[in-house]
């Protein structure tokens, strides 16, 4: 096995770190995004709802 120097170990230990942090970080983004586009969804089928029971 080839040597592998204690700062290029601790580099790529922190570049993996990091690259979670961000992708961790998008990821919620994305989450948060779908799941307010689903209240929004819901909430406007509840609206649309009401307001057939209203006429009916």
């Amino acid at each position: 096995m080839a040597e592998v120097s204690e700062r290029g170990l601790y580099s790529a230990l922190f570049l993996s770190f990091a690259a979670g942090v961000l992708i961790g970080w998008q990821a919620n983004r994305q989450r948060r995004k779908y799941l307010d586009w689903k209240k929004k969804r819901l909430h406007d089928k509840l609206v649309e709802t009401q307001k057939k029971l209203d006429l009916s």
